[in-house]
């Protein structure tokens, strides 16, 4: 009896695999960060959820958000990176980072809102459609987690996170198409670019205070013990996002799924 041996990989598809594999890394290095600050923000102010459930809905939902339109979350963190400096530079100590989020949400929107209006070929439009999707996909995903955290309630946040990012992944790419068809038109051009400005400058301003809070313990007060453990959780946080997000790509790229158009 002959044993037939599977065809082999051909070079351009191994390419597109690892281009894939590169793309859902970079996905899974910003869940990660976003994962991070979430539950360790949630474990601190008490909130009364599990912190971990919790930043699985949240990082799915501004994962997608800030995926959505990557012209306009370019062009916000070009815009929003000075102002936090000077923020920062002008502010006193400590600072009170609901300040800091209240300017640069209102920057982000008039910024955001202005782009969606005037922009041309620009996907802005479908953000709230992607937006549901991931808070949809990251909601599945935390429900997994909660039925899975007795066997891996000794498991680190690094593995959990490569669990839960590329989970989040696929149930992301296979829903979305439905909630485009279904809420393409759920906001005007100018209420997407708005909500996507939004969600970066909070995403910029809160990566700014952590980095600049770990330079100077004075800007953080009250919350530096919070900051210092995001801080010591992110490095294997953002290893076991990319590892986790890249395999999954990967993974999509040998098995000859399409890429998607969205």
């Amino acid at each position: 009896m002959q044993h037939q041996t599977p065809p082999p990989i051909k070079p351009h598809r191994a390419k597109e695999a690892l281009v894939r594999g590169a793309i859902w890394g970079f996905i899974g290095l910003l869940y990660a960060i976003l994962f991070v600050f979430f539950a360790i923000l949630a474990e601190y102010w008490l909130l009364p959820i599990d912190p971990l459930f919790l930043a699985g809905i949240l990082a799915g939902t501004f994962g997608a958000l800030i995926y959505s339109s990557m012209r306009l979350a370019v062009l916000m963190t070009i815009i929003i990176s000075p102002v936090c400096i000077f923020y920062f530079i002008l502010a006193d100590r400590p600072v009170n980072p609901l300040n800091l989020l209240l300017i640069v949400a209102i920057a982000g929107a008039l910024i955001g809102a202005m782009y969606g209006n005037f922009s041309v070929a620009s996907r802005v439009n479908r953000a709230d459609a992607k937006t549901l999707a991931g808070f949809s996909s990251g909601w599945l995903a935390s429900l997994g987690y909660l039925l899975l955290s007795n066997l891996i309630d000794a498991a680190s946040m690094s593995m959990i996170i490569a669990f839960m990012c590329p989970l989040t992944g696929i149930l992301y790419v296979s829903m979305v198409p439905g909630f485009i068809r279904i809420y393409d038109n759920l906001l005007p051009p100018v209420g997407d670019g708005l909500i996507v400005g939004i969600g970066v400058s909070g995403f910029v301003a809160l990566s700014f205070f952590v980095m600049i809070s770990s330079v100077d313990n004075s800007v953080a007060g009250p919350l530096l013990p919070a900051l210092d453990r995001v801080r010591e959780t992110l490095p294997g946080a953002v290893a076991g996002g990319m590892l986790g997000g890249g395999l999954a790509g990967i993974i999509s790229g040998l098995l000859l799924t399409d890429w998607q158009d969205l």
